[in-house]
């Protein structure tokens, strides 16, 4: 098999990844294990299968193409069949003991399909026609992961049962004593979902900072009432540059939302939590999607997607993912726009069992005019269009090019050890510019503005290898992590401003008049980062599981200032019943090195988060469902306050003392459903106060943070026709409830408010109808709004929207 893999993809690259394995501490690979594979025929396959003993099955009913992944998953088999030749099948489910080979006739009985053994652990299904010839479908892969679902794989429908972002090991979902939602491709593909913001926005514990649509440039929204900005993660590897990136949905597997600290496994993050994009990577059967949007705002877009084997004993696989976007921008602005380029090839190779490398990249760019939100101003002289563009069309501009290399390995050396690494490269170019509105003058018609200059020149390396080793202890059953992150950024940042020397009718907008470009002032920054991390995972019985960590991070660089060690932890235990209620209680520290000094030039320590949490989560056995409690307080300390000494003067102004500190409490509720009627809910709900604890102005303390609801709630309900003359039709709604707010620089206080969406589809074999709206009513909805002497303005969510798409899977 090395062979043949070295002649196809060359001996240059073979070194390449050979070296890469290496840095990987990935051991040189046994030829017996290979040979032993290849040696197994499909005969010895089918005895063994037969022979294997009972073990009990259960499978939810559900359509039958994820009750097969669910059978796979709890086999150890690898199921090929057709997905057109299932659609809209169902299938009653299992709850039965029996062998494999018996429990997989029993599922299939009365669905028109047997099956056979085509290799070590796959199993072909084949359609029977009437007359009782078997018709091979054209083979296409649906789930199949080894022994159980994957947790770096496709979610099957919309109930995840694990995730790797919380622990960097394959864990179910009930048993990780940390709150976790995981938003999977099904989903992502029903609601259209077209920025981070837009996946994570029916998850609990998360707040989008700037409505619906967010901000063109990069993501912001809060998690647990604290903002992320910078805390963001792709295949469990922080993405490159800082603030000003966005990476296309197209990319996303599935999305992993973790709420509460988690520096213990990712370094300096906010307290809040983070959230880590699962990309699509190379699949070992070929398939292929196309597709094509169009919508609202001249939104033209589209997207294909190939993957498969390039050789006979799929060793080598790859991917192929692109999008090419052209759009008046999302929010319905005259001159707005949002153009985007990406493309995203893959290559896996997989020499043996238990190991394999993969080699991806991404190349993006990004054409738009920077931020516009939509915005509506009531001054003396009335009420603006929130359509009015506020800033430049011919000046302004906000291009990107952003190259990733993605390099992720593992060998497992037997079933008791394995070594993993990740490793990336990124490089990063951003060229902005944009004339920004700023206050009337008196007539109440007439903005003045201002003239803003940023570019950033960035480069990052990311590193993260670990060892994950399994044994057992008297009555107690160990998975012992230990890893080491390193991570290097080097960039030059400039920005440059100026108050631009015409002002705006906005009443009557004529553009074309500004002045010269500003002067650029450069800095040269860098950050250097490196961690060592351990995690135990401690199961004891059939119901205990405990959860330690710590980690040390030593003495780095963040935005050009040093920073000393920092050391976090962690502790959970959570209890696993008989019938699927599993109660858990976890602790958990975080840390955030601080720029800036005190007075007498000390440098500021890294503020500090730690959180208790307790929680119960509900996986009841033959459902497809999971649900969730979490009750947590959440400290955030070392937080930045003013010096109580007014002599103390920095920079021209009072110097600050971190003495302050910001307490995040609240109630988290989850469900996620899919049930074999063709129903499936996603559903939310958050009671989140935060507020200022200990601060040197008197004013901050008990007062809940700015621009942050105590309340939110989310419903998303998608129902499919299973059978009958409307059978491949669905249809799809989603309710988001975001409660009062109030801005703190006014006092300002926003009332709560209601955004809405639904979906309509078809799917006919492997085409695919959809479409989807938002803000049906065209509702002019505020989310933030501040007020002075002569003017209030208001932020407004996204306006009615329309998006079709026509998809075509081979």
């Amino acid at each position: 098999m090395a062979v043949r893999a070295v002649r196809i993809v060359g001996r240059g690259f073979r070194r390449f990844l050979l070296l890469s394995t290496a840095c990987a501490a990935l051991a040189a690979l046994p030829a017996s294990h290979a040979a032993a594979a290849g040696a197994t025929t499909v005969a010895t396959t089918v005895a063994q299968a037969g022979a294997e003993p009972a073990m009990h099955f259960s499978v939810p009913a559900q359509s039958l193409d994820t009750a097969l992944t669910a059978f796979a998953d709890q086999a150890g088999f690898r199921l090929l069949f057709s997905a057109p030749a299932v659609q809209g099948l169902s299938s009653p489910g299992l709850d039965v003991t029996a062998t494999p080979v018996d429990a997989l006739n029993r599922l299939l009985a009365g669905s028109g399909f047997t099956w056979r053994f085509t290799g070590s652990k796959t199993v072909t299904l084949e359609k029977v026609a009437a007359a009782g010839a078997v018709l091979l479908d054209p083979v296409t892969v649906q789930g199949g992961g080894v022994g159980r679902a994957s947790a770096y794989g496709p979610v099957p429908g919309y109930v995840a049962t694990r995730s790797a972002g919380a622990t960097k090991t394959d864990t179910p979902l009930v048993e990780t004593p940390q709150s976790i939602s995981v938003v999977g491709a099904e989903e992502l593909e029903a609601r259209n979902v077209q920025t981070l913001e837009d996946a994570v926005k029916y998850t609990p514990g998360v707040v989008l900072s700037y409505g619906s649509v967010g901000d063109s440039r990069s993501s912001w929204y809060k998690m647990r009432g604290f903002p992320v900005t910078t805390t963001y993660y792709r295949d469990g590897l922080k993405v490159a540059g800082q603030s000003w990136q966005r990476m296309d949905s197209f990319l996303m597997e599935r999305v992993e939302i973790l709420r509460g600290p988690a520096s213990v496994m990712y370094g300096q993050s906010v307290p809040g939590g983070l959230i880590n994009m699962v990309s699509k990577l190379p699949q070992d059967v070929q398939s292929a999607e196309v597709a094509v949007e169009y919508g609202s705002n001249d939104w033209k877009r589209i997207e294909g997607d190939i993957t498969g084997p390039l050789d006979q004993d799929r060793e080598l696989l790859y991917r192929i993912t692109a999008a090419v976007q052209d759009s008046n921008g999302l929010n319905g602005i005259e001159h707005d726009r949002a153009d985007r380029k990406m493309i995203a090839p893959s290559l896996t190779w997989r020499p043996q069992q238990g190991t394999s490398v993969t080699l991806a990249a991404v190349h993006q760019t990004d054409d738009s005019r920077g931020w516009t939100p939509r915005r509506r101003y009531t001054t003396a002289a009335g009420t603006t269009d929130p359509k009015t563009y506020m800033g430049e069309p011919d000046y302004d501009r906000f291009q990107q090019e952003q190259t990733q290399l993605t390099l992720l390995a593992e060998h497992a050396v037997n079933d008791s050890l394995k070594f993993s690494f990740g490793g990336r490269y990124a490089k990063y170019d951003l060229d902005y510019r944009q004339v920004w509105p700023g206050s009337f003058q008196a007539n109440g018609r007439i903005m003045n503005r201002a003239q803003y200059l940023y570019a950033q020149d960035a480069e990052t390396y990311a590193f993260d290898a670990r060892a994950e080793g399994k044994f057992s202890v008297l009555s107690a059953d160990h998975t012992l992590l230990g890893g080491v992150d390193y991570s290097y950024l080097t960039m030059k940042d400039g920005f440059g401003s100026r108050a631009v020397e015409t002002t705006l009718d906005l009443f009557n907008p004529v553009y074309g008049r500004y002045g010269s470009e500003p002067a650029l002032s450069v800095d040269d920054l860098d950050s250097r980062m490196l961690g060592v991390y351990v995690q135990d995972q401690i199961s004891v019985g059939e119901n205990w599981v405990f959860l330690l960590g710590g980690r040390r991070d030593f003495p780095g660089v963040s935005s050009g200032l040093a920073y000393q060690n920092a050391y976090t932890g962690r502790f959970g235990v959570a209890y696993k019943t008989d019938f699927g209620l599993v109660p858990y209680a976890s602790y958990a520290e975080s840390f955030e090195p601080q720029s800036g000094t005190a007075w007498g030039g000390t440098r500021f320590t890294p503020t500090t988060g730690r959180q208790y949490e307790i929680g119960v989560k509900y996986e009841p056995q033959g459902t497809n469902l999971l649900a969730t409690v979490a009750l947590f307080d959440l400290r955030k300390q070392n937080v930045l306050t003013t010096d109580p000494d007014p002599t103390h003067l920095c920079n021209g102004s009072r110097c600050s003392v971190q003495t302050g500190e910001v307490k995040s409490q609240g109630v988290e509720l989850g469900l996620t459903m899919g049930l074999a009627q063709g129903l499936n809910a996603v559903a939310a709900y958050t009671y989140n106060p935060i507020e200022v604890t200990k601060s040197n102005i008197a004013g901050e303390i008990g007062r809940q943070q700015s621009d942050q609801p105590i309340h939110t709630a989310s419903l998303w309900l998608d129902y499919g026709v299973q059978d009958g003359p409307l059978e491949g039709f669905g249809l799809g709604g989603g309710l988001r409830f975001v409660g009062k707010t109030t801005n703190s620089s006014s006092n300002v206080t926003t009332a709560g408010y209601v955004m809405d969406e639904m979906m309509v589809r078809y799917t006919a074999e492997a085409w695919r109808l959809s479409v989807n709206v938002r803000n049906l009513l065209d509702r002019e909805v505020e989310y933030s709004c501040t007020r002075n002497a002569t003017q209030s303005m208001c932020y407004l969510n996204e306006p009615l929207t329309v998006t079709a798409r026509v998809s075509r899977k081979f």
